[in-house]
């Protein structure tokens, strides 16, 4: 187009009348740009879908992960909910087992003071029966004293048999309430430390919970225009998925 009558590289060329081979018609030449641009129609159209679809895709799994992290979450909660209440239940059994071995271990101090108070006493009619064997001659009589003595022996080291035996099996009671407390305590300890551990799990699991939208690019990364939406009625049928 640039050519003009003073151009200086224009000459008269032998047989330019000539068609050259592989000329086409301006009708085949029609077909072929119509063909090209249905065929590029068509692949932007199924290149189209293809995101569309992808989109989707990435929608159900968003949807499906956000159904899994709720359901997590709410088991999470739930066997929180669960070691507080066993937790709360094993300090409620701790403070009665520290109240009753508070009262046994005043039962037991009770005991041997009564046990030491039968000491004395029975030290006493010992005392006395054993003098009265030094009683010379008729002297050394069984009378309603000495009968009385050996009764009071008698009495008093029964009392004396009952408060051992008692303190044997209240000893044996504050043992056996030490040894539930060890395992109590034990358990509160394991409780604790496992409430802790889920407690920090579900701080974590909150601070790296993102929005699915977040993960989805507004830009194509390969043909660098905007990603397309899905449809209001396609976003509604995919969160009833």
């Amino acid at each position: 187009l640039s050519l003009n009558n003073n151009s200086t590289n224009i000459s008269l060329k032998p047989n330019p009348l000539r068609i050259p081979p592989g000329s086409t018609t301006i009708q085949q030449w029609d077909m072929f740009s119509r063909y090209n641009k249905d065929r590029a129609e068509a692949e932007m159209k199924a290149s189209t879908n293809l995101r569309e679809a992808i989109a989707a895709t990435i929608k159900y799994t968003d949807n499906e992960v956000e159904a899994q992290r709720v359901a997590t979450d709410f088991a999470f909660r739930k066997r929180i909910h669960e070691f507080e209440q066993a937790l709360s239940e094993l300090k409620w059994q701790e403070k009665n087992l520290l109240e009753e071995i508070a009262d046994l271990e005043e039962d037991i101090r009770r005991l041997e003071a009564d046990l030491r108070a039968k000491i004395a006493p029975l030290k006493v009619a010992h005392t006395r029966l054993e003098a009265r064997t030094y009683r010379p001659n008729v002297d050394l009589t069984r009378d309603e004293a000495q009968y009385g003595l050996i009764d009071e022996v008698h009495q008093l080291e029964g009392t004396i048999a009952a408060l051992k035996q008692k303190l044997a099996q209240s000893q044996d009671a504050l043992t056996a309430l030490y040894k539930q407390l060890a395992r109590v305590q034990e358990d509160i300890a394991l409780k604790t430390h496992s409430l802790c551990l889920d407690n920090r799990s579900m701080d974590i699991r909150r601070k790296l919970t993102t929005p699915p939208e977040k993960y989805v690019s507004k830009m194509d990364s390969f043909t660098r225009t905007p990603n397309r939406e899905l449809s209001d009625i396609k976003c509604r049928q995919l969160d009833l998925l």
